[in-house]
């Protein structure tokens, strides 16, 4: 099952239309009717599937595992881009939130202080 017919489904089964998905996502309603019909089916923004994903309450690897697949989900080369870029922004994002202070290695006994001596 591609990823297109698994978002149709899990939209239906939630009893959603396709423009109760497109605001529960943020996704312009017109942007999400057009990659549901495309004619690649796999077609994505990573950021799109984030937030599909998201509203719909399973994974991105959910979407885009293909039955019986155990290999990892085949990606566009936009697509890897793209995700990269989700990665090192969340990682900055994380960063800049994390005070030095918090950082610093603080010991909770001497180092003459061996607790794992017999």
């Amino acid at each position: 099952m591609n990823i297109t017919t698994k978002i149709q489904r899990l939209r239906k089964e939630k009893g959603w239309s396709v423009a109760r998905l497109a605001r529960e996502t943020d996704i312009p309603t017109v942007s999400l009717r057009v990659m549901l019909s495309r004619e690649d089916p796999n077609n994505y923004s990573i950021k799109s599937l984030i937030k599909i994903a998201d509203v719909l309450g399973v994974t991105v690897s959910y979407l885009t595992l293909e039955e019986n697949e155990t290999d990892k989900p085949k990606l566009t080369e936009a697509q890897r881009k793209e995700l990269m870029n989700q990665f090192n922004k969340t990682i900055e994002s994380y960063f800049d939130l994390v005070k030095p202070s918090s950082l610093q290695d603080k010991r909770d006994f001497n180092d003459d202080d061996d607790e794992f001596d017999d």
